[in-house]
C-alpha cells in the first residue's frame, strides 16, 4: 500500500471512529492484558499515587517524582531531559490558579471550547529540555486534574494513533496544544462517554485489585498500554 501524501500544512488524521471501537468493543480484553503485564509498579505506582493524593505544598514535587519514574528523566548522554525542579515547579506556581479552575470539569462534560482554555495552561507548563512537551504536560496535568485530563505517551498512545505500526513518533503537522486537545476529545473522551465503559470503569475503580484504575482518563490510558503491550508481545514471539 502507497504511503498517504500530505500536502503542505495538511493534517492526517487519525481514524478516531475507528480507535474509539476498537477500545471499546475490546475494553474486557485491553483491560486483562493491562494487569497481566505487572510491568508497572514500584515507584511509578507509589509516586503515581503520592502524586494524586498530594497537598498544594506537596504536589509539584510529587509529579516531578513521577516523571523521573515514567521514563521522563535519563541519565546520560541519552533520552529526555526534565528540566531542574525550581524551573519546572515555578512554571507550574505562575499557572496554578488557572489549574484550579478546572478542577470541577470532568473529560465526559467539557466542551471544544472549554478545551482551548487549556492552551494557556498547556504553553505556560515547561518541565522538559527539549522543544517537545506534550508527553509531560499531559502527564502533570493528569495528576492534578485526573478526571479530565489523560496522560500521553510517546511509546503507547501514540504507537496507537498510529494504528500499530511500530511508529512512536507525533502525527506530522500538528501544533502540540491541537494533539493534546484533539486526543482527548476525540478519542478518551468518546470512549468515556460510553455505556459500557462507563459501567465496567466504575466497578473496576471499586476493586482494589486494579490500583491503576484512578479515574476514567487513566483507565482508557490503561486499555491503550494493554493493547499496544499485547501487539508487541505478538511481534517478538
Amino acid at each position: 500500500m502507497n504511503p498517504v501524501r500530505l500536502k503542505k500544512g495538511e493534517k492526517r488524521q487519525p481514524n478516531w471512529n475507528e480507535l474509539v471501537s476498537d477500545l471499546v468493543n475490546n475494553i474486557e480484553e485491553y483491560h486483562k492484558h493491562f494487569y497481566e503485564r505487572k510491568n508497572f509498579t514500584g515507584p511509578s505506582l507509589h509516586f503515581h499515587n503520592r502524586a494524586l493524593s498530594a497537598s498544594d505544598t506537596e504536589k509539584s514535587e510529587m509529579i516531578y517524582a513521577v516523571l523521573s519514574s515514567w521514563g521522563m528523566h535519563r541519565m546520560g548522554r541519552g533520552g529526555p531531559k526534565m528540566k531542574d525542579y525550581e524551573i519546572f515547579s515555578e512554571s507550574i506556581l505562575k499557572i496554578l490558579d488557572r489549574i484550579k479552575v478546572f478542577e470541577p470539569k470532568k473529560l465526559e462534560d467539557i466542551s471544544e471550547n472549554e478545551m482551548d482554555g487549556l492552551k494557556e495552561i498547556f504553553n505556560t507548563l515547561d518541565p522538559m529540555k527539549t522543544k517537545i512537551k506534550i508527553v509531560a504536560v499531559s502527564k502533570i496535568l493528569a495528576h492534578y486534574l485526573p478526571n479530565l485530563i489523560a496522560p500521553i505517551d510517546n511509546e503507547y498512545t501514540f504507537q496507537f494513533i498510529n494504528e500499530v505500526r511500530g511508529n512512536t513518533g507525533r502525527p506530522r503537522n500538528w501544533t502540540e496544544f491541537d494533539l493534546f486537545k484533539s486526543i482527548h476529545l476525540n478519542l478518551f473522551k468518546e470512549v468515556i462517554v460510553n455505556e459500557k465503559f462507563k459501567s465496567l470503569a466504575e466497578e473496576w475503580m471499586k476493586n482494589s485489585e486494579f490500583r491503576w484504575d484512578t479515574s476514567f482518563p487513566k483507565i482508557v490510558d490503561n486499555l491503550i498500554i494493554g493493547k499496544i503491550g499485547d501487539f508487541k508481545k505478538e511481534q517478538q514471539a
